[in-house]
């Protein structure tokens, strides 16, 4: 009995200082807290990063779109021509950059402005509007200016 008592003792000296390396280990657990705190806040961020990536592009498309809608008006004839021309631009570029205009999800308005009448005149200014209004979603809106040639 006094040896299985001395052989006992002996097993639980080798043996503590193992469970306590097992047991008190802090290993592995920095990785564990950095996903339980990160991951939360990582999806809010690619969820913004993703709608503002949508929004830039949706504007950066729209600003081309205004910007050729107002050089095509520009560089018409008269004015009849260069409003159905400018409303032809926007149509048919819409529909190459993927929107359809006569969808009910999206609507794209053309607003065209001139600093005196008719607009087709020499050194005339023009302001060409385009205002997107998703569905539910936010309106994006650019402008673009050309001016008339002088010798028109």
């Amino acid at each position: 009995m006094v040896v299985q008592q001395k052989i006992s003792i002996k097993f639980q000296r080798a043996v503590a200082p193992l469970r306590r390396r097992l047991f008190s280990s802090d290993r592995g657990s920095a990785s564990v807290e950095f996903s339980l705190l990160a991951i939360p806040l990582f999806i809010p961020l690619f969820i913004f990063m993703a709608q503002f990536s949508h929004s830039s592009d949706a504007q950066d498309s729209l600003r081309t779109l205004a910007r050729e809608s107002a050089r095509a008006f520009v560089s018409s004839k008269d004015d009849e021509t260069a409003f159905y021309v400018a409303d032809q631009v926007v149509a048919q570029g819409a529909r190459l950059l993927g929107y359809d205009p006569n969808s009910p999800k999206t609507s794209i308005e053309l607003r065209i402005a001139c600093d005196s009448r008719p607009c087709i005149a020499p050194n005339n200014r023009v302001l060409v509007q385009l205002t997107m209004n998703s569905s539910g979603k936010s309106q994006t809106q650019v402008a673009a200016i050309e001016y008339v040639s002088p010798w028109a």
